[in-house]
Formats: structure tokens, C-alpha cells, sequence
């Protein structure tokens, strides 16, 4: 990546009237409102409310030109970029009009039950030909999902081709239109640079996976179209970065630090971090080290070093707990899981001492109420070391019915998925089935609180909350658009 080199303040309100348009268009989900299957009279039909939409949109699915009171399927289809097929299905009876409206109508079976406008979207699955442990995720974050959604005659299984009725698309873009994605290789930093439309300046957030390694960037491109810049990090597994966590050295995620907020268009007084599991002890890490680290989400985070030696300018800084000790156990439908449960406690060596943190560095932590991992303890110690030390600056939720994976909203639920990697752990180094946890209503309705809850926690404290962009919100007007 190429930085500019000035910051160009004087433009930040020139975004075109037009784009504006277009892109308040896929936030709000108006842009091509309704698509419908093509129908001739009293022919069956379906509509999908807004065809075309950002991924965190809700969509509304309508069936019609129906037999009363007669059994019917929804069916969703799609494939990624692999070439994996993935579907879900729902098993609805018609109304006496003969239609079918998910916002209102009881699913009787298929792949969820009752009432679950969002459930064709959150319980798309591997097609029952393919390998079920595959995980559903964009990676190039340019291309839509293209779903195919069908009403089908009868209450048939996933998967099922036969007996199509009504047919239409929708797509749900990852990026919204104007969003830029740069490459990022400066100095040892490698990742990817997601930046809004327009000039700035925009609050910069670092964004983190956890032991699953390489770059994954749709929760980044999401948070641009939303208004954030976003550095998707890569920190292990990825170009020529080191291909295990057993070293980290926290000067590289200070380095990406300063990377971001030297970004012309990025507030360049403080930034925000989000971070998944494994990457919570450097994210907690950020936060007690690095002064321009004012805000870090944690969503099923570690509070302790894991299976890492972290050092910081030569020394170490927290000795990592030795992956080896943790036991793997089985379970009944195959995949495995390993309880960290005994390893959070407020004493315990590898704690991260998040109670060091400047005052005005915020914290909000989640977990999932169903996470066979035992993340869901980490929080108590958390709050108890913070409390002690008269420290009231984080927030903690416990999400019911939830596991592990806690994504972006209308991602799929991920139950159960192939993983590559466990630190220190030798015999898993060709990758091993690892279970997550959570139900499908009760993970999308958690998702759906959250997505909203962090962008509002991220923005209050990373751009309102700056001097810098206090002192220049007094120095520039914003300039109405022009007809």
C-alpha cells in the first residue's frame, strides 16, 4: 500500500450526491427494492425485499399464487468460491390466500422451525453431497452471494432440485458501492486496507481472526461500507509471515497500528481493535500496551496468552499456557472440543493485566452462552480483576443459545467446521473438526444486537470521544449537497 502523502481534510464533505444516493441506498436496503420470480396470472410466485442488499440487511420472502392450506417449501441455494453447494429449506403450510409471508408464517420443518424471517440465510449448510464440516465465509470480499430461493410443491428435503414453482436471486454484497480495498505490505505488516467512500476522516478499527490463520476480510469490508477503516491483519500463515503462533511479538500489531493511523484519510489520534478467540490475548494486549489503542471488542475472547510466547521490545511479555496440557474430548455427532474453563481465573499467570489499560481505554467483551470452549469464563475473572482495581470503563454480555461464532448478521450458522490449526498441539497440524456450538434463531438474534452494538461502542469511542476529530469538526463546516 501506497500512502498518500497529505491529509486531505478540506474534501472530506465532496462525496457526489449521486454515490451518496446509491450507497444510502444498499445501507437502508431501498436500492432495487422487490424482486419477483416471473409469473403470468394466478401462477405461483416469489419475492425477495430488497433483492439487492448489503450482507447485514434483513430480507423479507414472500410466496403467492399458492393452493390454500397446501404444503410448500422454501428452499435456498447457493456456491461458493470453492465449488461447494450449500442450501437450507423450510417446511410452510399456505394461508387461505394461498401465500406464504416468513415474517409471519410458522416453519413446520425442514432446517428450523417456527417463526424465522432470517433462517433460509442463517441455516444454509453443506448440500448432503458434500462434506459437511465445510465453512461457509466470503473470501473475496468483492464478489455477492448469489442465493437462489425457490418455492417447491410439497415438504421436501434439503437440497431437492425437483418440483420448482417459482424461482428468483438476490444477491448481498460484502462491500458497498465506493468502498476501496488496498493491499497492505509495509514494513512486516500484511493485510488488507478496507476505506469508505469518500475522503475522511473515518475512525480506523484493526481487525483480527483467531487460530484459523491467513487473511479473512468480510467482517472489514462490512465495517467500511458501515463507515469505519478497516485493517484486516494477517499475523500468522499468510505471505511471508511465520506459520505458527508459537512466537508473537506485539511490536508488529503496534507497527499495524501506526500503519492505520497513518492513513491520510484515518483519524490519526486513536483506533479501535476486534478480535475473535485466540487473538483476544493481543488484542487485550493492544489495549494494556499501546496508548492509541482507545477501544477493543472482544467476541469470544481469551483473557489469558494462549499457546504463544508474547513479547513486547525484546522481553516477554506473558508466557503463553502450554496447548499440550489442554484435553480434546470428542463428541457423540464426532467433531471435538477442548473446556478452557479451569484456565479463567483472576490469579491465573497468562492473564493478561487488562487492569494496567489507560482509563479512557474501553472495553467491550462477548461471549456465546453455548460455547463448548468455555470462553463464557473468561468474562467473570475479567470483570472481577477490572472491578478491584476501580476500573468501569468495559462491558460484558453473555449471548443465550449462542456458541462460539459470533459473526457479522445473516452469516450462517457455523456449528461445526474444519480447523486448521491449534497452537503447540503437533498431531493437529493437518487440521482436526472442531465443534462451536449455538443455535441457528438464537445466534442471528444475538448477531443482530451486536453488529449494531459495536459499531455504535466502536464510533462513540474511537471518533467522538478524539481530540483531533473534535478540534476539526471546529475548523470545517460540512458543505450541503448540491442538487
Amino acid at each position: 500500500m501506497i500512502l498518500p502523502q497529505t491529509r486531505l481534510l478540506s474534501s472530506y464533505w465532496s462525496v457526489r450526491l449521486k454515490s451518496v444516493t446509491k450507497l444510502y441506498g444498499l445501507l437502508t436496503g431501498s436500492i432495487r427494492g422487490i424482486a419477483c420470480s416471473p409469473q403470468q396470472a394466478n401462477e405461483p410466485w416469489i419475492t425477495v425485499t430488497p433483492r439487492i442488499c448489503l450482507h447485514d440487511v434483513p430480507t423479507t420472502l414472500k410466496a403467492g399464487g399458492l393452493s390454500p392450506h397446501s404444503p410448500v417449501t422454501l428452499s435456498a441455494s447457493l456456491i461458493d468460491e470453492k465449488g461447494t453447494e450449500f442450501c437450507s429449506c423450510a417446511h410452510y403450510v399456505t394461508d387461505g390466500a394461498g401465500n406464504v409471508d416468513v415474517r409471519t408464517a410458522e416453519s413446520v420443518g425442514g432446517s428450523y422451525e417456527g417463526v424465522f424471517p432470517a433462517g433460509l440465510l442463517t441455516t444454509l449448510s453443506p448440500a448432503p453431497h458434500e462434506f459437511q464440516s465445510h465453512r461457509l465465509f466470503r473470501r473475496d470480499t468483492s464478489l455477492p452471494w448469489k442465493i437462489q430461493v425457490s418455492v417447491l410443491d410439497a415438504h421436501q428435503p434439503p437440497g431437492t432440485k425437483a418440483d420448482v414453482m417459482a424461482k428468483v436471486e438476490m444477491e448481498r454484497l460484502l462491500m458497498a458501492p465506493g468502498v476501496r480495498r488496498l493491499p497492505v505490505r509495509e514494513g512486516r505488516v500484511r493485510g488488507a486496507l478496507y476505506l469508505p467512500p469518500g475522503d475522511g476522516p473515518f475512525p480506523g478499527i484493526v481487525d483480527m481472526f483467531g487460530s484459523i490463520g491467513g487473511l479473512m476480510e468480510f467482517r472489514s469490508a462490512l465495517l467500511a461500507s458501515r463507515g469505519f477503516a478497516s485493517l484486516s491483519l494477517a499475523f500468522f500463515d499468510y505471505d511471508d509471515l511465520p506459520s505458527t503462533t508459537e512466537n508473537l511479538d506485539l511490536s508488529y500489531f503496534e507497527e499495524a497500528v501506526e500503519v492505520l493511523l497513518a492513513v491520510p484519510e484515518v483519524i490519526p489520534d486513536r483506533c479501535g481493535a476486534v478480535a475473535n478467540s485466540r487473538t483476544g490475548d493481543i488484542l487485550l494486549s493492544m489495549a494494556t500496551l499501546l496508548p492509541a489503542v482507545k477501544a477493543v471488542v472482544g467476541v469470544s475472547c481469551s483473557t489469558i496468552a494462549l499457546g504463544s510466547a508474547l513479547t513486547y521490545k525484546g522481553k516477554v511479555f506473558k508466557q503463553g499456557l502450554n496447548m499440550d496440557e489442554l484435553t480434546l474430548e470428542q463428541t457423540n455427532r464426532g467433531p471435538w472440543v477442548g473446556n478452557l474453563q479451569q484456565y479463567f481465573t483472576t490469579d491465573n499467570p497468562a492473564m493478561i493485566p487488562v487492569e494496567e489499560a489507560d482509563e479512557d481505554t474501553h472495553f467491550l467483551l462477548i461471549a456465546g452462552e453455548d460455547d463448548p470452549w468455555g470462553f463464557k469464563h473468561s468474562l467473570a475473572p475479567f470483570r472481577e480483576r477490572m472491578l478491584s482495581n476501580n476500573k468501569h470503563n468495559f462491558e460484558t454480555i453473555l449471548y443465550p443459545g449462542t456458541g462460539h461464532i459470533i459473526e457479522p448478521p445473516y452469516n450462517t450458522l457455523n456449528n461445526q467446521s474444519f480447523h486448521r490449526h491449534l497452537p503447540s498441539k503437533e498431531h493437529l497440524t493437518k487440521g482436526i473438526i472442531f465443534q462451536w456450538g449455538g443455535n441457528a434463531q438464537e445466534t442471528c438474534t444475538a448477531q443482530e444486537e451486536f453488529w449494531h452494538r459495536m459499531r455504535t461502542f466502536l464510533m462513540n469511542h474511537v471518533q467522538d470521544e478524539s481530540p483531533w476529530y473534535q478540534h476539526y469538526l471546529t475548523q470545517y463546516t460540512p458543505n450541503a449537497p448540491q442538487n
